[in-house]
């Protein structure tokens, strides 16, 4: 990349972060792209990201159907992952090897990652407030209005 682009900074981190490392590492950055398969990541990151108010681009693949959203503390009506999925919630996870992928779907959803975070770096408008559904089985794209939670734990009114 470096050879592309002298400018871009590439650093690599060999280490799972978690809590103040994880909040000091985002707070560091202009952009989180979120690739994880766990919910308790995604939740990790997202809170740190809304507490540095960097924007998060959250992708996620299983079995034939993908989802993109993009979260922006920096915009009060942006919502966070939260808003879409409360921790509370009843929504299971696993690693995807129980689940099961469709290996080409990963790469569809990381190149919107992609376009949307080159988007947000080059200061054009991002989707926010709205979930991406893409189907791999029938080629079709869903988007779906997630408003903010204004009694949200991580984002709402009293934060």
């Amino acid at each position: 990349m470096q050879a592309l682009n002298p400018e871009v900074q590439v650093t690599t981190l060999a280490e799972r972060l978690a809590g103040s490392r994880l909040a000091e590492v985002v707070a560091a950055h202009d952009l989180v792209l979120d690739c994880s398969d766990n919910f308790a990541t995604r939740h990790a990151v997202n809170r740190a990201a809304v507490a540095a108010k960097v924007p998060l681009v959250s992708g996620a693949a299983v079995r034939f159907a993908g989802q993109l959203a993009v979260f922006d503390a920096r915009h009060e009506d942006s919502p966070c992952y939260h808003c879409l999925f409360p921790e509370e919630g009843e929504a299971g996870d696993g690693p995807c090897a129980t689940f099961g992928v469709l290996a080409p779907l990963v790469g569809v959803i990381g190149s919107l990652q992609a376009v949307e975070a080159l988007k947000l770096l080059i200061g054009l408008p991002s989707p926010l407030g709205q979930l991406t559904l893409y189907d791999a089985l029938t080629a079709q794209f869903r988007h779906v209005r997630v408003p903010r939670d204004p009694a949200c734990p991580v984002c709402g009114s009293q934060h």
